[in-house]
């Protein structure tokens, strides 16, 4: 038979005082192990980065499959039109403008030239040598590279 203090210590529910103490010290550890990898300013540059570069595969998969050609202009550092063109006569003129995207006002664009036109072949009408932009994070100053080549294909760089 057990002790009339054994059976006591037993029917107390809970955790003690050092189990918790424990609990909260190893939570305060993995804590401070990943907050560093979670930084919001490295997010926008990212986001904003992913965002133009579908934004031009998008735009060249439009003119594929649309039969028209298809036109990514930048009006200002942080913000672009993706644009459907229509045939008028012998050249391509503006349509319509099918998506106006504003990045964050810390991030801002760098490159030339403002305007990348597709063909119906998906091709880079604009120019005939690779395009690159560059993402600029001026707070952070961290940039990311982006590529279009004259095949059309949108790549990151860092």
């Amino acid at each position: 038979m057990m002790s009339e203090r054994a059976q006591h210590l037993r029917s107390q529910a809970g955790y003690s005082l050092v189990e918790l103490l424990t609990a909260v010290a190893i939570f305060g550890i993995l804590a401070a192990a990943g907050l560093p990898h979670v930084d919001t300013r490295r997010q926008d540059i990212q986001s904003a980065t992913k965002q133009v570069i579908s934004d031009y595969r998008w735009t060249r998969t439009r003119a594929i499959t649309s039969g028209v050609h298809f036109n990514v202009t930048w009006t200002s550092a942080n913000v672009y039109q993706v644009q459907r063109m229509k045939l008028s006569g012998t050249t391509w003129v503006l349509d319509t403008v099918v998506k106006q995207v504003t990045l964050p006002s810390t991030i801002s664009r760098f490159g030339y030239p403002n305007n990348i036109e597709f063909n119906t072949r998906g091709m880079m009408v604009s120019n005939a040598y690779t395009m690159f932009d560059v993402v600029w994070d001026s707070p952070n100053s961290v940039y990311r590279m982006v590529a279009v080549w004259p095949s059309g294909q949108a790549n990151e760089y860092d």
